[in-house]
């Protein structure tokens, strides 16, 4: 049974240095490429119905801790979004 156990937690480590190492490869440009495959009209409302979530998220993290996990993830789907945007706000001057 130890052995088993061994076994197991072996690959488990074995499997998770896969994950992580298969994470640090992909590069940073690579992932906010992909990630950004919507219009700029979509990112726009894409951010102002996040803003309000996050408004909304913050009034309830001041009366209860337990929505700071909430406000973080929505500052941070808010700021990729806003990268989106830029990103694509920059392609459609360009291309004019």
């Amino acid at each position: 049974m130890a052995k088993f156990r061994s076994t197991y937690r072996t690959g488990i480590f074995a499997a998770l240095t896969l994950v992580i190492c298969g994470f640090s490869l992909s590069s940073p440009a690579q992932a906010a490429e992909t990630q950004c495959v919507g219009t700029l009209a979509q990112y726009g409302s894409t951010i102002k119905q996040l803003e309000t979530f996050s408004a909304k998220a913050q009034a309830l993290a001041d009366q209860n801790p337990l929505y700071i996990s909430d406000v973080e993830y929505y500052a941070s789907a808010l700021a990729q979004a806003q990268r989106c945007a830029k990103n694509l706000g920059n392609i459609a001057t360009v291309s004019r």
